[in-house]
């Protein structure tokens, strides 16, 4: 309780005077700037907010014709991935890890393994491909 700082404070101090110690003779003023900093900080969360969720509004993303919708992808049995990313050891590693980004970024659903992410053993190559 801040009357209960406030008058704890010019007790130990010996000074009557609150405002010689404290630099505010009565609470309103200090409780008015805490709310005022407290609306401020709310307002700059909520722009923050807004502009979050403008951004995440605008990423585009493959959607059906029909009904304007994200395709519901769908995994057979036994399957883990919709599509097995592939590239050359040597030279394709950064291109194939762009390629796996930005189909997540178009389709969020989408589950793609890349070696670099999913490849527990080279010598399960062929089970990770018969599971996408």
């Amino acid at each position: 309780n801040w009357t209960t700082i406030f008058l704890g404070v010019k007790e130990r101090s010996g000074i009557d005077d609150a405002d010689a110690v404290l630099g505010f003779g009565k609470l309103d003023g200090v409780v008015n700037w805490m709310l005022i900093l407290v609306a401020f900080a709310l307002l700059i969360f909520l722009i923050g907010a807004i502009v979050a969720v403008r951004r995440v509004a605008m990423v585009p993303t493959i959607r059906l014709v029909s009904d304007r919708q994200q395709p519901e992808l769908t995994l057979a049995r036994g399957h883990t991935w919709h599509l097995f990313n592939s590239h050359i050891w040597s030279t394709g590693q950064d291109a194939a890890a762009v390629i796996k980004k930005q189909l997540q970024l178009l389709i969020p659903d989408i589950k793609i393994f890349l070696d670099v992410d999913d490849l527990k053993s080279i010598g399960a190559l062929e089970e990770y491909i018969s599971r996408s």
